[in-house]
């Protein structure tokens, strides 16, 4: 089902914007946080929050902008909806969550919308979160890889339900961070709410993804790192085992960062490397020709810069002709 989706106001901050927008009726917040001194379109990452947690906090907490800037991505934190007992959570389809919203359809909405008002490349999306933020990431990696490249989960575990759509045409990436004292999220089966504790999500997504081979890496006493691979692509699902951690977004006391890595894991990935150039015009890969993908071609064009989605004239640039072409698709549809 699809929502009517209105912008209503914008506060700008010194280092971000925020967004609200009305979603299936409902008022939901979002806050961008773009690279200053960026000079073509950037990168961005969706960074969710946990159970009762908020979009300021995820903010503070994981500190990602001091990551994620320099390497020209963005990083936008949106809030969860309230739940049944009036707590901000994420939809994952737990009975914990208390949660009925369509969040995988409203966070599709918010990278449509910060497409519209910032210069993103569309092809280096990623999304993260913190426990039920990190279940959220897992979800987004069944239901909306089309639009997103890579994952991420801090604390939290995969739930597969009996209704979630995995069946991808294309490898995931997926990178895990978890304490093994983790008292909230079980690091080990069996999990308090059925999900996939951090085993049975490798095992998953080994053979979703193919992965036949595996390496090992310890960088200290306490953090061991698992990379599982294969020769013929750069897809990996990389687990941070961190031996004694609880539950919690691990910082530079332990040896690493986990937003840095983050980062890292994500800038190596691009969604062309999985999905080759689609439907010709369709800038923001919803497989529909329509008015927003003649906003982006304009944004594009303002910015002088190029996607080969957008240049239906192939003629290596964006121009008029482009906008001319793509409005005919469109009265012609």
């Amino acid at each position: 089902m699809k929502f009517s989706v209105y912008i209503l106001f914008s506060i700008s901050f010194i280092f971000g914007q925020w967004f609200d927008i009305n979603y299936g009726g409902i008022n939901r917040s979002y806050y961008v946080a773009y690279p200053p001194n960026s000079t073509e379109p950037a990168g961005l990452i969706i960074n969710m929050h946990g159970f009762g947690g908020t979009a300021a906090a995820q903010i503070a907490g994981t500190q990602m902008n001091n990551y994620a800037h320099p390497q020209n991505l963005a990083v936008v934190y949106p809030q969860g909806s309230a739940s049944g007992i009036g707590t901000s959570s994420w939809n994952i389809g737990t009975f914990w969550d208390f949660n009925t919203q369509d969040d995988v359809g409203f966070i599709s909405t918010v990278i449509d919308e910060i497409a519209l008002n910032f210069s993103i490349d569309l092809d280096k999306i990623y999304a993260c979160g913190y426990s039920n933020g990190g279940y959220m990431a897992y979800e987004l990696a069944c239901e909306l890889s089309d639009k997103i490249t890579a994952f991420g989960s801090v604390a939290g575990n995969f739930m597969l339900n009996s209704d979630q759509n995995c069946d991808s045409e294309r490898e995931i990436p997926i990178i895990h961070f978890h304490g093994t004292n983790d008292g909230t999220v079980d690091y080990s089966p069996p999990a308090f709410d059925q999900a996939y504790t951090v085993s049975e999500s490798i095992d998953y997504w080994r053979e979703y993804n193919s992965l036949d081979l595996e390496s090992y890496n310890a960088i200290n006493a306490n953090v061991e790192i698992f990379k599982y691979y294969k020769e013929s692509s750069t897809t990996e699902f990389v687990h941070y085992k961190v031996n004694g951690g609880q539950h919690e977004w691990f910082g530079n006391n332990w040896g690493f960062n986990a937003s840095e890595q983050l980062v890292d894991f994500f800038n190596q990935y691009d969604m062309t490397d999985f999905i080759s150039s689609g439907l010709v015009g369709d800038l923001n890969n919803d497989e529909n020709i329509n008015i927003q993908d003649i906003i982006l071609i304009i944004n594009l064009i303002l910015d002088n810069s190029y996607n080969s989605l957008a240049d239906l004239n192939s003629d290596q640039s964006l121009d008029v002709l482009d906008i001319v072409q793509l409005v005919n698709i469109i009265l012609e549809d």
